[in-house]
């Protein structure tokens, strides 16, 4: 490897290393498996990306591997940014290189992370409106295309995304977006592998039409190559659907143009407590009428259990019992946002805890947040990272879910408390395991086992919120019909023939693979939600 290393670090401006320290670094990501790549290369030019993918691609045609991961800032939860070959790591592709402030486009590079953009756009009095973590990545928003907590309301990433650049398996420069049928047959009579792509795509959604109808009913999925079904239409023909969700396996996005919107009002939040299940739901229900920006939930023994360590919120009462906190908020305009907070408030059944936020405990609010890092982070014996998360649970059967979930929790004698946005449906559990253990891990293997079941038992879906990675990809493979696999695995062929982009992922994960990779030694650093 280490004459590899010298060989690529001869050919880009970037840097390629071997060194052990920092494969080791590049590891892990967040999800629970741990694979220690060969290779680190961290780019600064797209040419550089070309070269990296072609000395891939040329290894590939002569029988020898050394398959590529994209990674971001190593924020994926299912194991999808880690590998065994060789990590591009996009950490220095981070730039803003044009913003059309009359057009509310921008053009960003793929390592930008959320957080640094909108700092950006908001001197500009501009946002991205994604409500996730601000250390994620643009590509690798794309990448993953996670249901966030705002996505209700202002859509997700997807609807952002107006063209991309992409590294093919190849090594050759792609501009995706919407063209028209005259632009499409050019594209197809092309000799260029390019041409091949857009050719046999074409092909595919011949070939496969039924399926992609049926894959078409299918709602709250991003297993395989789920946005297949957007990629042609009766006014133009897209590549660039498939990218979203589909975790570096078809290409490396190097440059993206993004539409942005005018920063919204200042939000208004509301916090409250209820104690069964029933009268919550009532009023969830009520509220998602009224479109609020985001509607999150939370097992109140979330914040039983931070008490240990002083972190309990000062907006909450001291004695909490049964039940759930509900965390509300509006981004409409002062006087609109007041308005729903009161239509809110009303409702409300006598005696009912709620706090509603005004200037005076803006700050205290912000303790809410402090809280749940608290309960990740509460245990020296194990860790609350993520196994199976951003799951969707239908409204209808969330009542059913939570029973279930308490029977799960007892069966595998592991406290399950529930959290997430009842605006999207989209929800985790997070289960204290001792990942250093034989025991532990066989936990682990129990808890993915049995939720999955649940998830699917109460008409779920666990890609609901992000895709499916080598974590979740061992059950939902056992849902794809055999027509599903051939459609997804052609699309893979037409885009990486030799299977250089992180081939382990999405159809070519293996449980066996899967437990071998198994973390045995805690996660360091602080786990966040």
């Amino acid at each position: 490897m280490s004459k590899l290393a010298k060989y690529l670090n001869q050919h880009i401006i970037g840097n390629v290393f071997d060194r052990l320290n920092i494969l080791d670094t590049y590891s892990t990501d967040r999800s629970i498996l741990k694979i220690q790549p060969k290779l680190v290369a961290l780019p600064k030019t797209t040419d550089d990306i070309q070269k990296l993918i072609r000395f891939s691609n040329q290894l590939a045609l002569r029988g020898l591997r050394l398959p590529v991961t994209v990674r971001g800032t190593g924020r994926d939860k299912t194991g999808a940014a880690i590998g065994d070959g060789m990590i591009i790591s996009t950490e220095r592709l981070n730039h803003i290189e044009e913003i059309d402030l009359r057009g509310r486009l921008i053009r960003v590079q793929p390592g930008l992370t959320l957080g640094e953009l909108n700092t950006a756009l908001g001197m500009q009095g501009l946002c991205l409106p994604i409500d996730y973590d601000p250390r994620t990545t643009i590509g690798g928003l794309i990448a993953n295309c996670p249901n966030d907590d705002a996505s209700a309301r202002h859509g997700g990433i997807y609807h952002y995304v107006e063209r991309i650049e992409v590294v093919l398996s190849s090594g050759d420069l792609a501009q995706l977006g919407p063209i028209g049928s005259h632009a499409l047959s050019q594209k197809i009579s092309e000799t260029s592998f390019e041409g091949k792509v857009y050719r046999r795509i074409d092909e595919l959604l011949d070939k496969y039409a039924d399926t992609v109808i049926d894959r078409g009913m299918q709602r709250f999925s991003g297993a395989g190559y789920a946005n297949i079904t957007r990629v042609r239409n009766a006014h133009h023909f897209n590549l660039m659907p498939l990218f979203f969700s589909a975790q570096g396996t078809l290409g490396i996005i190097t440059d993206i143009i993004l539409r942005v919107e005018v920063l919204p009002p200042p939000t208004r939040r509301l916090a409250l407590t209820l104690r069964d299940t029933k009268t919550l739901l009532r009023f969830l229900d009520f509220v998602s009428d009224l479109d609020p920006r985001t509607l999150k939930v939370f097992d109140l023994r979330i914040i039983k259990e931070t008490t240990t360590h002083g972190k309990q919120p000062d907006l909450l009462p001291r004695e909490l019992g049964e039940g759930w906190l509900v965390l509300a908020s509006f981004d409409d305009r002062k006087l609109k946002s007041s308005k729903k907070i009161q239509h809110c408030l009303e409702v409300l059944p006598v005696g009912t805890f709620v706090a509603e936020e005004t200037v005076d405990n803006t700050v205290a609010f912000q303790e809410f947040d402090s809280t749940i890092l608290s309960y990740l982070n509460d245990s020296n014996d194990g860790e609350r990272s993520p196994i199976i998360d951003d799951v969707y649970i239908p409204r209808y059967r969330f009542e059913e879910f939570v029973e279930k979930l308490e029977m799960v929790s007892e069966t595998l004698d592991l406290k399950l408390a529930l959290f997430g946005s009842y605006a999207t449906s989209n929800y985790h559990v997070r289960p204290l395991v001792d990942c250093t253990s034989m025991d532990g891990r066989k936990q682990i293997i129990s808890f993915m086992q049995q939720y999955s079941q649940l998830v699917k038992d109460c008409e779920g879906s666990l890609t609901g919120g992000t895709p499916e990675g080598r974590i979740k990809a061992l059950p939902i493979m056992q849902n794809f019909s055999e027509e599903e696999k051939k459609l997804y695995q052609e699309i893979k062929d037409a885009f990486d023939p030799h299977h250089i982009l992180n081939p382990n992922i999405k159809l070519g994960a293996e449980l066996t693979n899967t437990i071998r990779h198994l973390r045995t030694e805690p996660k360091s650093g602080i786990i966040r939600s």
